[in-house]
């Protein structure tokens, strides 16, 4: 990233203005983190995020707070208006998930870069997904096995 593509991006006052009706919520979580301390100052954060993600409302007030207390220089990119910059952090290099958050040095160096949410919500929230997906399909089994069945019979109709 280049200084001058980096100020094209939205400040944080600028992002959260932006956020309709979710700024409400956006903002309360921000306020529900407390102060973060011994962070290194003269950072540059570039933050890839949309309005309408769930984990962007939970985790870019996270990285917002972080900023903030350590004076860094954040801009904020729409996912969907820079694909040129969200296809170089594709999560597993498939999926354009966000947020994203590319830390840089005062040169413009990147320095690392973190994706959509902590290891240890992604971990949680896939066991408990394969749970739920268990359970429902033994619980819907029958009428599920019908549904299907119906679906391939109209797939063949027309023949």
């Amino acid at each position: 990233m280049d200084q001058d593509l980096f100020f094209k991006g939205e400040t944080i006052t600028e992002f959260i203005e932006s956020l309709g009706g979710v700024r409400e919520k956006f903002e309360q979580h921000m306020a529900e983190i407390n102060t973060i301390n011994d962070l290194p100052g003269d950072i540059n954060m570039a933050v890839i995020a949309e309005a309408w993600s769930g984990d962007v409302l939970y985790y870019v007030p996270v990285l917002f707070r972080i900023a903030q207390d350590a004076g860094w220089n954040v801009r904020v990119f729409r996912r969907d208006q820079y694909p040129q910059l969200i296809d170089q952090y594709r999560k597993d290099g498939l999926y354009r998930s966000i947020p994203v958050a590319v830390i840089y040095d005062h040169d413009f160096n990147e320095i690392a870069h973190w994706i959509e949410r902590p290891e240890e919500a992604t971990r949680v929230i896939e066991e408990e997904s394969l749970k739920l997906r268990r359970r429902l399909r033994e619980e819907h089994k029958t009428e599920w096995r019908e549904a299907a069945i119906k679906e391939v019979k109209n797939l063949i109709k027309p023949l």
